[in-house]
C-alpha cells in the first residue's frame, strides 16, 4: 500500500499523508480510504505526532512558532495550541535555555541584539525582557561590555 510506503519514511499528519497520496495521483475516494484506515490502525496520529514534534525539538522556540510550525504541517490549530500547552518544557524553560545557547556562542552580545534574535525564535517580547533583565540583575551578563553597536 502506498501510504505504508510514505509512513515508513517518517512520521506524518494526516495532511501530510493526503497531499502525498494526491501527488502519486490516488483518487479522492482511494486517498479518502487510505487515510482512514491508517488513522483506525494507529500509523497516523496527529496529536502524538504533535507531541513528539514538540518534545523532539532541538532548537529552543516558542509557542507561537511551535504552533505556526504544527499548522504548517496540517494540525488543527485548536489542537497545536493544546499539544504545545501541555508540552514537557514550558515556555519559559525553552526561552531559558535559547538565552543559554545564545550567550554561550556569542561574546557580549548587546541587549537588543539578543532580544531580536530570541522573538525571531517566537518568544514573546514581555518574557524575553523579563529573562534578559533577570540575567542582568543575577550578574550573568555584563552589560556595560556589550557591543551596543550591533
Amino acid at each position: 500500500m502506498a501510504a505504508l510506503r510514505l509512513l515508513a519514511r517518517r512520521r506524518l499528519t494526516e495532511e501530510q499523508l493526503r497531499a502525498g497520496l494526491t501527488r502519486r495521483g490516488y483518487s479522492d475516494d482511494d486517498v479518502r480510504r487510505a487515510v482512514a484506515s491508517c488513522k483506525q490502525d494507529g500509523f497516523v496520529d496527529d496529536a502524538l505526532f504533535a507531541r513528539l514534534f514538540i518534545d523532539g525539538r532541538v532548537k529552543a522556540v516558542g509557542n507561537a512558532r511551535l504552533v505556526a510550525e504544527l499548522v504548517r504541517r496540517g494540525i488543527d490549530r485548536d489542537a497545536a495550541v493544546e499539544s504545545v500547552a501541555g508540552a514537557e518544557r514550558d515556555q519559559d524553560a525553552r526561552l531559558a535555555l535559547a538565552i543559554e545557547r545564545y550567550f554561550r556562542t556569542r561574546a557580549n552580545p548587546s541587549y537588543p541584539s539578543a532580544a531580536r534574535a530570541l522573538e525571531r525564535l517566537g518568544f514573546p517580547a514581555h518574557a524575553i525582557y523579563r529573562h534578559l533583565r533577570a540575567r542582568v540583575w543575577d550578574g550573568g551578563w555584563d552589560a556595560a561590555a556589550c557591543d551596543e553597536g550591533e
